[in-house]
């Protein structure tokens, strides 16, 4: 059983309480639920109006745009190369999967990941770089 059938018999549960004469803390305990007394009143409204279709929840978010195929590049591409930003990440994502994701979106997909994420406004200093003074040639300041 997955999350969304899981919540859903949960759900189910929680309003035969309630309709059995549970109060409302009795039935969100018993079911496992955590909802607040407004929320599971306006649940248990839509139940008794609607049957069991009011208890089927729709949404559906961004996970769904992030497939497998989505994740797997950015793994690949962040471990790549750590320093990318987000925001070029979401141009190259719609280019090549034709999908529109925020930049916000991705930078929290790379922290589920476990993936590195630039901070903002500092450049990392990977790249070799030698100090002014060993790249100078010696002048003679000599008199």
């Amino acid at each position: 059983m997955n999350r969304r059938e899981e919540l859903y018999e949960r759900k189910r549960r929680a309003m035969e309480l309630m309709a059995s004469g549970a109060s409302w803390q009795e039935a969100n305990e018993q079911s496992g639920l955590n909802y607040s007394q407004r929320g599971i009143q306006y649940l248990y409204q839509r139940w008794r109006e609607q049957g069991d279709e009011a208890l089927i929840d729709n949404r559906h978010g961004h996970p769904y745009k992030a497939t497998a195929e989505v994740q797997d590049w950015l793994s690949e591409r962040c471990t790549e190369d750590p320093d990318v930003r987000s925001s070029e990440l979401v141009s190259v994502i719609e280019a090549q999967f034709g999908v529109e994701l925020h930049p916000g979106y991705v930078t929290l997909l790379r922290h589920q990941l476990g993936l590195p994420v630039p901070r903002p406004g500092r450049q990392y200093l990977r790249q070799a770089t030698t100090p002014a003074w060993e790249s100078e040639p010696e002048q003679d300041f000599s008199p």
